[in-house]
């Protein structure tokens, strides 16, 4: 296996388990430790993040998504009784959502990049909390949302006015879900830090990472 393809599934793996850091964080924060770990939507979670970082950069036909739709399939399957079947459609539309944006013309790119950087991470860890929580809460989701919005701001941020605008928007956000107590102040000063200083170092250094990367770092972030 050639260094490029090793370093994909290195990003699959980090995309898997970065999924799980916020819902994870969010149980051992709150105490909701009556959870156990289900191998089937382990599996299922890993095909999305497999998807997401390798296969599709390998060119899939349509014949390899029907295989690997019909795998997916016989998982719910044999899983039905044990998962809740509202998670494993929502997982499922995920991948029917990477399926899809590979057919679209260079003009949506951004509509591609906000499916692959918020749309499907951040419905993969809606899912998972619901599943390990069994309920699901405003105050999980919308810190969530938030820095996973954050960090696709950071992906297209170039210093235009527009840009600009938007860091103020995030910022205020930030501010506003710590008046609402959604999140700490520690919190809301971090991420309005962290997204600042990205899409300056990427304005004026060149500095720029991979939305996987700010993803993962964003996730953190909410332990504050």
């Amino acid at each position: 296996m050639d260094k490029l393809k090793s370093k994909r599934l290195l990003a699959a793996f980090i995309e898997f388990i970065s999924y799980h850091i916020f819902p994870f964080i969010f149980i051992f924060v709150h105490d909701l430790n009556n959870y156990s770990l289900h191998g089937f939507l382990i599996i299922m979670v890993a095909m999305v993040a497999l998807y997401k970082e390798f296969i599709s950069t390998l060119n899939p036909n349509n014949y390899f998504h029907i295989l690997y739709s019909a795998i997916y399939i016989l998982l719910a399957i044999l899983s039905f009784r044990s998962l809740n079947y509202f998670v494993m459609i929502l997982i499922f539309v995920q991948l029917v959502f990477l399926y899809m944006i590979r057919y679209l013309p260079d003009k949506y790119q951004n509509l591609v990049s906000l499916v692959k950087d918020f749309i499907v991470p951040s419905f993969m860890s809606i899912a998972l909390a619901f599943t390990y929580m069994h309920f699901i809460s405003v105050t999980f989701i919308v810190p969530l949302l938030l820095v996973n919005l954050a960090t696709v701001l950071i992906n297209y941020f170039e210093g235009t006015r527009n840009d600009y605008l938007e860091l103020i928007a995030i910022s205020v956000l930030s501010v506003v879900l710590f008046l609402l107590n959604y999140i700490s102040m520690w919190t809301a000063l971090v991420i309005v830090i962290f997204v600042v200083t990205m899409s300056l170092l990427k304005k004026y250094r060149n500095f720029s990472q991979p939305n996987l990367v700010y993803r993962v770092i964003g996730n953190l972030i909410l332990v504050i």
